[in-house]
């Protein structure tokens, strides 16, 4: 991963096929977190919340 300026976020590029996908952060201290900035999110089976986006086209990894 890799820090975005001072402004508290980072970015990491993977490469992910077409479709939706459920998704969490696991933060330092433990804590589960749904991404803030991914308005489509749904509770979890454990309490959580995970945020949900969909890949329309899969694109290489540069």
């Amino acid at each position: 991963m890799e820090r975005v300026s001072a402004s508290g976020y980072w970015t990491l590029t993977l490469p992910v096929p077409k479709g939706e996908h459920r998704y969490s952060y696991l933060v330092e201290d433990g804590r589960q977190i749904a991404d803030p900035t991914v308005v489509a999110k749904e509770q979890d089976d454990f309490g959580g919340e995970n945020s949900i986006i969909e890949v329309t086209e899969a694109k290489a990894a540069v």
